[in-house]
């Protein structure tokens, strides 16, 4: 079977990052952001990385519906990051899986 469908010891963490195919970058910055509003240079900075490729980073994970940005301003507009609660990613996941389900059905037909 394959490695991504064989769920043993995987916490609901490793399942998300697995269904929405997260390196490990990607990981960390979720982890980061759990209870965290962060600016992209703050995250850059906890994880280790460059700037732009914390941005690219980010980038996916807000097309994927994982983390939120918010516009704030002190002097100038710059945003923060936040993972979305896990509530609302489990709901995503669940959807994301629905729907490559249904292709799946629909390939094999």
């Amino acid at each position: 079977m394959m490695d991504f469908l064989d769920l043993d010891g995987k916490d609901e963490e490793e399942i998300v990052f697995d269904v929405f195919d997260l390196n490990n970058l990607q990981q960390d910055a979720f982890d980061e952001l759990r209870d965290a509003k962060l600016t992209v240079q703050e995250l850059a900075s906890r994880v280790n990385r460059n700037r732009s490729t914390v941005q690219r980073a980010l980038q996916d994970m807000l097309d994927k519906d994982l983390v939120m940005r918010e516009g704030k301003t002190d002097k100038t507009v710059y945003y923060v990051y936040t993972a979305l609660p896990m509530d609302e990613i489990r709901d995503i996941t669940e959807d994301a899986l629905d729907a490559w389900h249904e292709q799946i059905k629909e390939k094999l037909n």
